[in-house]
Order: C-alpha cells, then sequence, then structure tokens
C-alpha cells in the first residue's frame, strides 16, 4: 500500500505498508517469533528470504516498509540502535584513506566512533558546523566520501539546512547522511530535501 497525499500522516502511519494477510484476511502484522527459518534445500538457500531472524524476518521486514514508505525513500534496514546504523552506514561508505565530514555538534556516541574507533583503521573525520554551508564546502576535500549531519543536533538542538548541504554533496557526488532523531519523518523529512540517507 503506497501513500497518498490525500492520507494524513497519521493514518499512513498505521496503515502504510500494511497488506491483508492472503490467507486469514488479518489486517495486522503478525509478530514472528522464530528465530530460525527451514530452508527447502542448500541449493535453494533462502529461498523464502530468511535464515535467522537476526537478520531479518517478516515482522521487520513489515517495518522497513512503513519506514521506507514514511521516510519517502527506497529502501530501508531497521537496526537495534541508532549507533548500529550510523556504525552500519560509516562502515559500508568510509575505507581506509577516505574522509568524512560530521555535524560539530553531534551525538555522543557518533563523536566517539568518529574520534576513537574509525580513525584506527585510516578513516579522517572533520567536525564541521553543518549550520554554515561555506564551511561544509570549504571541507570538502578530494578524498571526502560522507558528509554526515545531525539535525536538530544532540544535545543543543542545533539546526542544519538539509538542502543547503544536500546540494553541496550532490556537487561534489558525495552522499549525505542525516541523523534525523530528534524529528522523525513526522516533523522532517530528510530525503525530500535531497539528502541520500536518513
Amino acid at each position: 500500500m503506497g501513500i497518498s497525499n490525500s492520507i494524513r500522516f497519521s493514518t499512513q502511519q498505521i496503515h502504510a505498508g500494511v497488506e491483508p494477510d492472503p490467507v486469514t484476511g488479518a489486517i495486522l502484522t503478525p509478530i514472528y517469533q522464530s528465530t530460525t527459518y527451514v530452508q527447502e534445500s542448500i541449493d535453494n538457500y533462502l529461498g523464502k528470504g530468511y535464515s535467522y531472524s537476526r537478520s531479518g524476518n517478516p515482522t521487520v521486514r513489515a517495518l522497513e516498509n512503513k519506514l521506507t514508505i514514511l521516510e519517502g525513500g527506497v529502501e530501508c534496514r531497521a537496526f537495534s540502535t541508532g549507533m548500529a546504523a550510523t556504525t552500519a552506514t560509516m562502515m559500508a561508505l568510509l575505507s581506509a584513506g577516505d574522509h568524512a565530514i560530521v555535524s560539530d555538534v553531534a551525538y555522543g556516541g557518533t563523536y566517539r566512533l568518529a574520534t576513537m574507533i574509525l580513525p584506527r583503521f585510516g578513516v579522517e573525520f572533520s567536525f564541521v558546523d553543518t549550520s554554515n554551508p561555506d564551511a561544509v564546502r570549504e571541507a570538502v576535500r578530494d578524498n571526502t566520501r560522507l558528509i554526515f549531519t545531525e539535525t536538530p543536533a544532540n544535545p543543543t538542538l542545533k539546526l542544519t539546512d538539509i538542502a543547503a548541504i544536500s546540494q553541496i554533496a550532490r556537487e561534489r557526488s558525495i552522499p549525505h547522511a542525516v541523523d534525523n532523531t530528534f524529528l522523525t519523518p513526522y516533523y522532517q523529512r530528510p530525503l525530500e530535501m535531497g539528502a541520500d540517507l536518513s
């Protein structure tokens, strides 16, 4: 079920991405408690799409589908914590020798990841006042592979102009990821403002 502009966001929160069960007609997604899933054969491993609940199950997939619609995105992955999502994003996009720009006011876990963990693997970070697009533009290097903004920032609520930073990122073909924890897609939809990840 896709989103319609005529449906209010609160209704979309409940109904978006929910399809009635084809067997029972149930309109709510059940909570699948299985940890493992039977595979038809070694040759058709993951034929049904799931092997172990830690990496996904139908309940988590339903959540991901709903969040994809609410965020206005193409795809979504759910994580157990925000820091797991931040870490996965940075590890997917950054390698040794790369540089990333991070908001100068950021969640403590993000700060520690960028100052104590990933630099051990050869990744450089610059903490930049992302409320100033010119400062971001000046901080971009040839090896910048990610601009990571948090807006409103924790704990000061400092704001970043997502559209302006996304434009700078797009000009240099750099992914722009936005930590939207405080506002959620109910109040702010970074992907609609040009961000690549939210």
